[in-house]
């Protein structure tokens, strides 16, 4: 592939040349040209001096190459309208991959969106266990031995000695309590 832009205009006219046998120029005789109008000889010149050549030329005049002809203006219009048809294929290309980059990056989110709610789900239904957990019937109980405990506590402050056994009694009966939950 040519990458700059003299030699795609040599590349397509060589290959305008073989494309379009069918077309001719019409002879200088036929034209009612004299012999003044230049006639280029393309199979001659290497690609660089045809090249250099075709840049001085007007558009009026005739190529020859393997026996056929073109004029220049015909060469530079197609030569245009290959180049233009190139920059259209690119800019879809270009809008192409946009969209695939596009694409891929909604894709990518929803996958993000969706990692992110099932890790609230899992976290939600670990923090339900754990609430459950502590609601059971012993986790009760142990909260309920410590809320007497407290209360045992305040009232031995206050009570009188024979107050004071009962609340010690009931202080070793909590006591036993916490030692059979095996705390």
């Amino acid at each position: 592939m040519f990458l700059k832009r003299g030699s795609v205009l040599v590349f397509i006219a060589v290959c305008g040349l073989g494309l379009v046998a069918h077309t001719s120029v019409p002879t200088d005789a036929e034209a009612g040209v004299g012999a003044s109008a230049p006639v280029l000889k393309a199979d001659q010149l290497t690609a660089r001096e045809f090249r250099q050549q075709l840049k001085g030329l007007p558009d009026s005049a005739v190529v020859e190459y393997k026996g056929q002809r073109i004029t220049v203006g015909e060469i530079r219009a197609r030569a245009k309208q290959t180049l233009q048809a190139a920059a259209a294929k690119m800019q879809a290309a270009a809008r192409q991959g946009q969209a695939q980059v596009e694409a891929r990056r909604a894709q990518l989110d929803q996958q993000h969106q969706a990692k992110l709610q099932a890790d609230g789900a899992k976290a939600m239904v670990e923090f339900t266990r754990l609430a459950l957990v502590s609601a059971t019937p012993q986790a009760r109980q142990l909260e309920a031995i410590q809320q007497e405990a407290a209360q045992l506590l305040q009232r031995s402050k206050t009570a009188s000695p024979a107050e004071r056994a009962q609340i010690e009694h009931r202080a070793g009966q909590l006591l036993q309590q916490l030692q059979q939950m095996g705390r």
